[in-house]
């Protein structure tokens, strides 16, 4: 391996890294400091509030129950989200769990300090620091690592010389999930007979995630321990789901307000409190901050000598120290006895873990992660699988310069390009029927893909009360708006583009979807401008209020829906497509779908981009083409 190279190499990592935190600090700075903190308070994106309770958390953390003039119910304080509290001088960070009636509990690390105690306290949201010290830390410990060590192995399999072909191993029939198709089984062989690293390519609707289980249920099998991670606690609870349904015992890792409740018993923390001896250590905690108070009213009235409360505060200290002592036996118990451990790629630094090891790292959403965020899960392990698609959204990068130089590039991506003998390509997609298929296949994988039997044929008006329409028979069609006049703009101050006209014909197609029956919890509306999502979003109301989602591409990663409606938005005489040039976003958008798509876009605009003018050729070939002229998507009624 080329030293230099590898040095080089991960100090522009640590130098993009440095850039994205304070890309990241400054907006969210910005977006905090352009409302005054009255008006904060007043529209529930601040609290003020003063504590009234606390209470035991398993992970050596403390609940502090709050209670202020109301309880704030905003986005800002969704479960999870990091808050600072603070009084005068003083701040410290936690983690919003969760809100009551007419109280709300934020987690902190540790013990309180006493001023959280008594003073009263001013709650925001926090910039996510945590995340980029994890990411530092990761980054730094490939700097110069000590010889065979993790470290080392994955510096050298990172930046040095691409792996050798390797013989796939054999798998253990006992356990193997019999539904797998060839591909899939293909892909666990060849991922356990990795010296180092191997790649799983899943396109949409091929089961990636089930077949990166069936790859950790195969470890498991051979006497591995395995720490499976994602890049979003949403895809860490789906592969929990899947292992804990596949008889494995599993500890999910993470603050329980970022895990689903289908997995929350398997929490850590959920764990923890099951056990007989975490109610003794819960006595001891609420058992010192009683005395605590105690104390501190008797002396403010002094109505205590100060030897008897200095005497009381060493009991307090005594009783913490003992609980933490017994809750953190419990939990090192609990995760060293699990088979598989679950977590973000952001958390598998946790302090919960200590200086665990595992024999294999599963990662999905591997070309989501960022390469810090990659490495932090890596280094646990000597040997990792990483399933993703880098047809898809690639990680979330704010700095635009270290988005350009590389930071938005995973390390799947560029291992895929350099060592295609490690990848392996899943091929049998189980979404959508083939005429939807046929086009992301062809753009953007090789037209390998195929429909399995079950969906190949499928259709919206075979589910229960769908109405077929004669004037949208296909499964899939593009709407084309060329010629009505029907530019994009912006309202006001917003920065991001709307397209209004279109969104008022994009309402009405949804409008005549939900007339032919399709539940509204069926129904999907994907924008790609946030302006145009705030636009339709107002007009769809109610049927938003009924279960139809309208979001963003983002917002539909990794989802689907029995049927979709694309907006694109962008229309003007200059062919200018911004964003939309990232063909990786709307192939999200186009295969999200099982029975019906209808994109709706201006061919004008959108035909001197090649993958465009081949979307509108696919369109007038499949017999997909409609052109907003023909009609003005009536109110659906059914024939006859």
């Amino acid at each position: 391996m080329n030293q230099r190279r590898a040095r080089e190499a991960i100090e522009t990592l640590l130098e993009l890294w440095a850039a994205e935190r304070q890309a990241s600090l400054a907006r969210f700075r910005e977006e905090r400091d352009a409302t005054p903190l009255a008006e904060r308070l007043s529209q529930g994106h601040a609290w003020r509030a003063g504590v009234t309770e606390v209470d035991a958390a398993p992970g050596e953390r403390t609940r502090l129950w709050l209670r202020g003039a109301g309880v704030p119910r905003e986005l800002a304080f969704r479960p999870g989200t990091p808050v600072e509290l603070s009084a005068a001088d003083q701040r410290v960070r936690g983690v919003w769990e969760r809100a009551r009636s007419d109280d709300a509990a934020v987690v902190v690390s540790g013990e309180p300090a006493t001023w959280l105690l008594d003073e009263q306290l001013l709650v925001e949201p926090a910039d996510d620091s945590a995340t980029f010290d994890r990411g530092e830390r990761a980054l730094r410990a490939l700097v110069d690592p000590a010889p065979r060590s993790i470290a080392a192995g994955w510096r050298e399999a990172l930046w040095g010389r691409p792996p050798e072909p390797w013989t796939p191993a054999p798998l253990a029939t006992d356990e193997l999930d019999p539904e797998l198709n060839g591909p899939q089984r293909e892909a666990v062989a060849h991922a356990l007979g990795a010296p180092r690293l191997a790649l799983i390519h899943g396109p949409p609707g091929t089961g990636k995630t089930r077949t990166l289980a069936e790859v950790v249920v195969q470890a498991v099998a051979r006497g591995e321990r395995v720490l499976a991670c994602a890049a979003s606690n949403a895809a860490v609870d789906n592969l929990t789901e899947r292992l804990v349904g596949r008889g494995l015992s599993v500890v999910r890792l993470g603050h329980p307000a970022r895990v689903s409740p289908a997995v929350e018993a398997h929490g850590l923390d959920a764990q923890v409190a099951a056990s007989e001896d975490y109610a003794l250590a819960r006595g001891w905690i609420v058992e010192a901050h009683t005395l605590r108070q105690t104390l501190d009213k008797r002396w403010k009235r002094r109505a205590i000598p100060y030897a008897e409360r200095r005497a009381g505060l060493a009991e307090v200290r005594k009783l913490l120290r003992d609980a933490r002592v017994h809750l953190s036996g419990l939990k090192d118990a609990i995760v060293n006895q699990a088979q598989v451990v679950c977590a973000t790629a952001a958390g598998a630094d946790s302090e919960l873990l200590a200086e665990a090891e595992f024999d294999l790292v599963a990662l999905d959403e591997a070309t989501q992660a960022v390469d810090p965020i990659a490495l932090v899960a890596l280094l646990r392990a000597p040997r990792a699988v990483l399933a993703g698609d880098p047809c898809q959204l690639p990680p979330t990068v704010i700095d635009p310069r270290a988005a350009d130089r590389g930071l938005r590039v995973s390390f799947f991506e560029r291992l895929a390009a350099a060592a295609p003998s490690a990848c392996r390509l899943l091929t049998v997609q189980y979404r959508m029927p083939a005429e939807l298929m046929r086009f992301p296949s062809a753009q953007h994988y090789g037209g390998a893909l195929e429909a399995d039997p079950s969906v190949a044929t499928q259709r919206l008006a075979e589910l229960p009360g769908v109405a077929a329409d004669p004037l949208r028979p296909e499964p899939w069609c593009f709407l084309d708006t060329a010629g009505k006049g029907w530019e994009e703009t912006r309202l006001g101050d917003d920065p991001s583009l709307c397209n209004p006209e279109q969104a008022a014909r994009v309402a009405a197609e949804v409008e005549r979807l939900l007339g032919r029956g399709v539940a509204p919890r069926e129904l999907g509306v994907i924008c790609a401008y946030a302006a145009e999502v705030r636009l339709l979003r107002a007009r769809l109301a109610g049927p938003i209020g009924e279960g139809l989602e309208v979001s963003s591409v983002d917002g539909f990663q990794g989802r689907e829906k029995e049927a979709i409606v694309v907006d694109l938005v962008r229309s003007n005489p200059d062919a200018r497509i911004g964003f939309l040039s990232d063909t990786r976003r709307t192939n999200v958008a186009l295969t999200r779908a099982r029975r019906f798509l209808l994109v709706v876009g201006d061919s004008a605009t959108l035909s001197p981009h090649a993958y465009y003018a081949a979307l509108l050729e696919a369109a007038d070939r499949d017999g997909a083409y409609l052109s907003a002229w023909a009609d003005e998507a009536p109110p659906f009624d059914e024939p006859g």
